[in-house]
């Protein structure tokens, strides 16, 4: 008689065991739920830092190749004027490329924003600058991505538009006599952020070149 409290001692009741299932079962989820968690944030970190480096490649491209643009003299109509197209979501201008995108001479160079259903993209072309305008076509040319997941698009031109007037931020920036001597960038993207304004003065404001 004396051993049975001894032998009931060494083992775990019914209950116990749901108890401890239960508690087990409730961590397991509280572990998982836990390293989802951290992977949903490591994902978001990641795109965050992607986004970043896209914004300042993106960035550091234009404000070279804007700050080198040249003011590049054409005829148009009875008067010339310079080889600078400015527009609210697009400016094309000349100035040398990089070797990874063309190797030596002069290039047009067009930034412009391309428009489609969710998100749209920041979209660079470009097209060697000829010596006459034949009926060939560009010698070489090219295209590449900026940015993803762009929104809008918006550039500025401050500058003096035509002589005599004051200097100003404008929208558009064509058929003018001298480049503008600073052009401003504002990104939004599709998911609501916006990247830091760029804005980047050019070196030959005031200048003209005459090929």
């Amino acid at each position: 008689m004396s051993r049975a409290p001894a032998a009931r001692a060494a083992g775990f009741t019914l209950v116990e065991l749901l108890v401890a299932l239960t508690l087990f079962a409730v961590l397991s989820v509280l572990l998982f739920g836990a390293v989802r968690f951290g992977m949903r944030a490591t994902e978001v970190g990641t795109a965050r830092l992607e986004r970043a480096g896209d914004i300042a490649a993106a960035a550091g491209f234009l404000r070279n190749e804007l700050a080198d643009a040249q003011p590049l003299e054409k005829q148009q109509d009875d008067r010339r004027t310079i080889a600078f197209d400015g527009e609210a979501d697009s400016v094309e201008f000349t100035a040398l490329t990089p070797a990874y995108l063309a190797p030596g001479g002069w290039h047009v160079l067009k930034v412009a924003f391309e428009r489609r259903d969710a998100a749209g993209r920041l979209v660079l072309s470009w097209r060697l600058v000829r010596a006459d305008e034949g009926d060939d076509g560009p010698l070489a040319s090219g295209r590449a991505v900026l940015l993803e997941g762009v929104k809008s698009v918006e550039f500025g031109y401050f500058g003096a538009a035509a002589e005599g007037d004051r200097p100003q931020w404008h929208e558009r920036w064509q058929d003018a006599a001298s480049l503008p001597a600073l052009v401003r960038l504002r990104i939004a993207f599709a998911d609501g952020k916006r990247a830091p304004d760029l804005l980047v003065a050019l070196r030959a404001a005031g200048a003209v070149w005459r090929p």
